[in-house]
């Protein structure tokens, strides 16, 4: 810029000059040689910029090696290069990080201290009943072949700060809104974690898996006897990798349920182990290795009873109520219930174990000829399960992760397969039905599910699942003279498809 301004009042004397000698610039023969000089002096002054520009980078270098000692400034009060740069640079790392990868869609700020996570969970679901039509057309135990929206999820999870955290998980399927999870959680030591909201009761072994990590498209029989979600307080830890712990104090949603808010006035306490001792080192063939017991205890005065559903259906087979008009008998919780539930798992590369068996006593009570009749009510289910995931990834309580995801026209793989059986029952008290708390034409007293099935984890986020299941009832149908096996509830027979996306 200095080159160019002394060029130009150089230029105009001389023009000055020559206008006084009342000449053309151009006719003048001093106009050619002071051109000629003012050329050689831009040449010369835009060399010395460049020198001065050098020395002042190289000063500024030195002056930032020395402690404390900063750029020298420049003249107009302009910010030095180097301290711009250096501006610049603190400015890039205050910045908050955006990830998208397994992590899925994550906003982390510079310190790593908060943390934001969109993800979201997709099922969408067929099932296709056989040799049921004939019965069901009839009873009312009638199933649809259909298509539907088994869980539609967005999730919402992050840290606040070092110790909090926090989960929110709405659900828009099956045609309803709910809210599934929504809590936070204080930190204060791995082996201490306070939680308060909506979450998971900490009883049933497959129900604490979460939905997009099960092995079979529905969870077994043995759920039906264990909460679902609930809401109060909880603490948990880790006890160095050996072994792990859950207690809460809950509003105690009956068996099987998701609910908001308290339905009476008691309270259930919820406790559950799971020893864990070959985790961390030990015996490479039982790191794997689980095994727990869950139990709780509370007041259900009040409280509606539940029904029993098949997994495969997902179709009522049992329910309390007998009777019908001025003479129905409507039973209702009327005292303590107490659940058991010991629990194992068992997982070594590829292969999978699981099983569990759930009981819980529930005080019941109703008016019956004007009498009120009590009684305890203790039902039992179990389940067992295995599974192979045929192209040797490893198996968890997690989901597989595929080595090489299916990617047609790449270089990719197959996804990962899996194989998986189980075989699951229920057995409902006998004297619900002696007392005439239950109708026996149209309660099963008992049921026996098998399912088998096939699994395809296309990638990390991607699965497709196949399973076929047959339910066998005991009772729960109107006795037939011409066809008395008709006493039982008929067999349902389904197979089920799952296209689910989670991330």
């Amino acid at each position: 810029m200095r080159t160019r301004s002394l060029t130009v009042l150089t230029l105009f004397a001389v023009a000055g000059l020559s206008t006084a000698n009342g000449q053309e610039p151009s006719s003048n023969p001093d106009y050619a040689a002071l051109a000629r000089q003012v050329e050689r002096l831009q040449e010369v002054v835009q060399r010395l910029e460049q020198r001065v520009e050098e020395l002042q980078a190289a000063s500024g270098k030195q002056a930032g090696k020395a402690e404390g000692a900063g750029p020298a400034p420049e003249p107009g009060n302009a910010i030095p290069p180097q301290l711009q740069l250096q501006e610049d640079a603190v400015s890039v790392k205050e910045q908050p990080t955006l990830t998208a990868g397994r992590d899925t869609f994550s906003i982390i700020s510079a310190d790593g201290l908060f943390r934001l996570r969109i993800g979201g969970h997709l099922q969408v679901d067929g099932k296709t009943f056989y040799d049921n039509k004939a019965y069901y057309d009839t009873s009312p135990h009638q199933l649809t072949n259909s298509f539907y929206i088994r869980r539609a999820r967005p999730i919402l999870e992050g840290d606040l700060g070092h110790d909090i955290s926090f989960r929110f998980v709405p659900d828009f399927g099956n045609g309803k809104t709910l809210l599934y999870d929504a809590y936070a959680d204080l930190k204060v030591e791995p082996y201490l974690v306070l939680r308060g909201g909506k979450f998971k009761t900490p009883e049933g072994l497959e129900e604490l898996q979460n939905d997009a990590d099960l092995t079979f498209i529905e969870r077994s029989l043995a759920t039906d006897l264990v909460p679902n979600r609930d809401e109060g307080l909880q603490i948990y830890g880790d006890l160095q990798g050996r072994a792990s712990y859950q207690l809460a104090a809950v509003n105690g949603a009956p068996v099987g349920q998701n609910v908001d808010g308290a339905t009476f006035q008691g309270k259930t306490l919820v406790g559950r182990l799971v020893l864990t001792p070959y985790a961390p080192a030990g015996l490479k063939l039982l790191q794997g290795l689980g095994v727990g017991v869950a139990a709780s205890t509370g007041q259900q005065d009040g409280a509606v009873l539940p029904s029993f559903i098949t997994s495969g259906g997902q179709a009522a087979f049992f329910s309390y109520g007998s009777g019908s008009g001025s003479s129905a008998i409507v039973p209702v919780a009327a005292g303590n219930r107490i659940n058991y539930a010991p629990q194992m798992y068992w997982y070594e590369g590829p292969f999978g174990l699981m099983a569990e068996y759930t009981e819980s006593v529930q005080k019941v009570s109703a008016a019956i000829a004007g009498q009120t009749v009590p009684r305890n009510i203790a039902d039992h289910a179990w389940q067992m399960a295995g599974s192979w995931v045929l192209t040797g990834e490893k198996k968890s309580l997690g989901s597989v992760a595929p080595r090489k995801g299916a990617e047609w026209g790449r270089s990719g793989g197959l996804g990962a397969w899996e194989v998986v059986a189980r075989y699951a029952g229920l057995n409902v008290d006998p004297s619900a039905f002696t007392v005439k708390f239950a109708d026996p034409t149209k309660s099963a007293q008992a049921a026996r599910t098998w399912t088998a099935g096939l699994n395809w984890y296309l990638n990390y986020f991607v699965k497709l699942q196949f399973n076929y299941e047959q339910t066998h009832f005991q009772g729960g149908n109107v006795p037939d003279r011409t066809h008395p096996l008709f006493s039982d509830r008929p067999t349902e027979k389904v197979f089920e498809q799952r296209l689910q996306f989670a991330f």
